[in-house]
This record gives structure tokens, sequence and C-alpha cells, in this order.
């Protein structure tokens, strides 16, 4: 299994007040997940929800770009749970160089999980923002 990326980001201090009344965390953090899983799955045929701009490819194919097999695309889900995170990943190994581009191989970023830089986007910190007021909401 590979890592995309370890994000470590900070919510608002209302919010962090509210999480802390939970007391099993793992039902919330799969809801901040879950949101960051559907904005990546969608990235793949709506180029609005993606955090870059995606290089064209160099040659035309008869295929839209990454989407093939679609088997990145269906592959993005939660893979890990800490005491207070959730991973959100891919099992294929070039997941990574897709998200992130690489040097040596030649390949453009084509980022599809809602980070820049190693943080979440304002797209991907809406969406864990929304569905984190969602779950507090649910459970009063």
């Amino acid at each position: 299994m590979s890592r995309l990326i370890k994000i470590k980001d900070t919510l608002s201090p209302d919010l962090v007040a509210k999480a802390r009344l939970v007391r099993n965390k793992r039902p919330l953090l799969t809801a901040m997940g879950r949101s960051v899983v559907s904005l990546g799955k969608r990235a793949f045929t709506d180029s609005g929800l993606r955090p870059a701009v995606w290089v064209a490819r160099k040659k035309p194919a008869s295929h839209r770009l990454l989407q093939k097999s679609t088997t990145l695309r269906k592959s993005i889900r939660i893979t890990g749970y800490g005491s207070s995170s959730v991973t959100v990943g891919s099992d294929r190994k070039y997941a990574a160089v897709h998200q992130l581009g690489s040097k040596k191989k030649n390949i453009p970023a084509r980022p599809f999980l809602p980070f820049v830089k190693g943080r979440l986007s304002a797209r991907g910190k809406k969406a864990v923002d929304s569905a984190m007021r969602a779950f507090l909401r649910e459970r009063g």
C-alpha cells in the first residue's frame, strides 16, 4: 500500500471544542475521510474539483486522462486511522506519481485528492468542515 501525503491541518476553535465532546472519534473521522474520498473520486470527471489544472497529455488518446480503466479512481479510500487522524490513499503504486508528479519518470502532477503543497485545499477544508458539522449536528 502506498501513501500519498501525510496531512496535518487545523480546524476552527469552535469545531475543535465540539469534537472534544465526542468520545468515540472513529465515526467522526470516517465522515471527514469520506468527504475527502468523495472529492478525490469526483475530481477525475469534474475538473472544477481538482486542486490544480492537469497538464494535457502529449499524444491524443481515445480515453479521457487517467480514465482508461478507472482503477485509480476506484482505489481511493480510507486506508487507516490514528487516535485523532484518518488517512486517505490508494493501494495503487502509481497513485502518488499521478498525485505528485515524478521528475524521474517525466510525469507531471495531476492531483485528484484535495491537497495543495501538503495541505487541504480550500474546497477540501470546506468539505471536511461540512462533514464534521453534519456529524456533530446529527449527534446533538
